[in-house]
């Protein structure tokens, strides 16, 4: 879930606090000073803290593809390059760089991916481990687990698909990948292949 990183963040976060039932939304930033908020049904209203007060304000379009293919490789380009391993370093980096990306193209995550990061709160290593070690995750534990695995653990960890047998889409998180402290733990997706394998209505 997305918290106000600036002094505008959080006073237009309390203003849609008190005016909205800010439960039924999905909260966003689109700069530094403004937030968006989406309901179920996709539609979208933005505002900006500035001159001391709230306002609406007008949802930005996207930046054109060019302009954010040209700030990629220039980003590329960078020597030294920025430490990003992190969604939270990545967003400091993100509000603190003027650059051409949407949040979620700089968090590099799919639309599915991104409400389940929007609208709940982040599992830790721990978490991670409890439910891949438990044999079958449902579809929304492995979202968490891959929003974890992306959030810095990729480089220590391996999350993916090992393959399909009878009786359903198996998957593994490996901790400490690559070394002689590897450990694998494999688990069956809670999906609908694997409910109709297993009978389960």
């Amino acid at each position: 879930m997305y918290k106000p990183h600036t002094i505008e963040q959080f006073k237009v976060q309390q203003f849609l606090e008190h005016t909205f039932a800010i439960d039924h939304f999905l909260v966003s930033p689109l700069s530094r000073t403004a937030l968006m908020l989406e309901d179920k049904d996709g539609e979208r209203i933005a505002f900006s803290f500035s001159d001391n007060e709230v306002r609406e304000i007008p949802i930005p379009p996207a930046a054109d593809l060019e302009k954010v293919k040209a700030f990629i490789r220039q980003f590329h380009a960078l020597d030294p390059k920025p430490h990003l391993r992190t969604f939270e370093e990545i967003t400091r980096w993100w509000l603190d760089h003027p650059n051409p990306l949407t949040y979620q193209q700089a968090l590099g995550l799919s639309d599915e991916l991104y409400r389940r990061f929007l609208s709940h709160p982040m599992i830790d290593d721990e978490d991670a481990w409890r439910m891949a070690s438990s044999g079958l995750v449902s579809e929304d534990g492995y979202r968490d687990i891959q929003l974890w695995y992306f959030n810095g653990n990729s480089f220590t960890c391996w999350l993916g698909p090992l393959g399909v047998d009878g009786t359903g889409n198996l998957y593994a998180l490996t901790f400490n990948y690559g070394t002689p402290r590897a450990r694998e733990l494999r688990f069956y997706l809670l999906d609908d292949y694997y409910r109709d394998m297993n009978h389960i209505l």
